[in-house]
């Protein structure tokens, strides 16, 4: 006879925003029975109670044979699910139906040992023996079947966190694609943030050259617009060249000025947008466990 029973029980998790929400099962959370970190356990109890009356010699005949295994789940459950934004509280729910999937298969696991064992149990008490040979026989079936059992508690953990790896993958290489592209636009706007200084030195001198020129045009009776005349003293004419090659300089400058502030401003929006895209492919990481 096989007798299963099954239950489940719950930790509290609590937290409003994804690090606090696993910083708390992280401190608050499970280890399995070999020390590791679990977000969910399922642990099984299990006992074999047979007996058998040797009827003859070197003949045992069974009278009952019971395998009881008796399975707990343990699942997280957030305390505070009203408190949550809608996107958080959409990850979490998500989150907690993968960890309970994962303990199912790991009860499934249990339940198909359990009922392997039965059978191969069946099996051996048909066969002819003493009843002390048929104890030697049922005890090594026994171990052999908890070991096996636990091999494929083991291999699922290997696929599980090589599904789970996978998963990850794509979004930590794009993560890694976005951190080289932020850390070349903050050394692109640094870069910039120095040429824009050195065009407003280089703009403040000019304009300081265009007003001794004024000046010196005001002193010989001329001013700027006066250039556009004929018939211009020679030094009229010279300081008009002078001013004319300084405007041209500062007008470049100012160009220069503008593009840079132009290609720094568009640089900082697609910063921003970077940020924004990799902040919720960090986030989509720290739910892909």
């Amino acid at each position: 006879m096989l007798k299963t029973s099954s239950s489940t029980r719950y930790y509290s998790v609590r937290g409003t925003t994804t690090g606090a929400i696993f910083d708390d099962i992280e401190k608050n959370g499970l280890f399995d029975t070999k020390a590791r970190r679990a977000i969910g356990l399922t642990s099984g109890e299990w006992s074999i109670d047979w007996r058998g009356i040797e009827t003859r010699p070197a003949l045992c005949s069974p009278e009952s044979m019971t395998i009881t295994l008796k399975l707990v789940v343990t699942l997280p459950q957030h305390d505070q699910l009203n408190d949550l934004s809608q996107d958080i509280r959409t990850n979490w729910q998500r989150f907690a139906a993968r960890v309970a999937a994962h303990e199912q298969r790991h009860v499934d696991i249990y339940l198909d040992g359990a009922k392997t064992t039965k059978t191969r149990m069946e099996a051996i008490l048909k066969k002819w023996s003493s009843c002390s040979e048929l104890e030697n026989k049922i005890r090594r079936l026994w171990a052999g079947q908890q070991a096996e059992i636990e091999n494929a508690q083991d291999q699922f953990h290997l696929e599980d966190e090589a599904r789970i790896q996978n998963d990850q993958k794509p979004l930590q290489a794009q993560i890694d694609i976005n951190q080289t592209r932020l850390t070349a636009i903050d050394a692109e706007i640094r870069s910039l943030e120095q040429t824009l200084g050195d065009l407003k030195r280089q703009r403040d001198t000019t304009h300081a050259s265009i007003d001794a020129v004024k000046a010196e045009m005001a002193q010989s009776g001329a001013a700027p617009p006066t250039c556009s005349q004929s018939r211009l003293t020679n030094r009229i004419q010279a300081i008009c060249q002078q001013y004319n090659a300084l405007a041209a300089a500062h007008n470049a400058l100012v160009d220069q000025h503008n593009g840079a502030v132009s290609r720094r401003n568009s640089l900082a929006g697609e910063h921003n947008r970077v940020i924004a895209v990799t902040n919720g492919l960090i986030e989509a990481l720290n739910w892909t466990r």
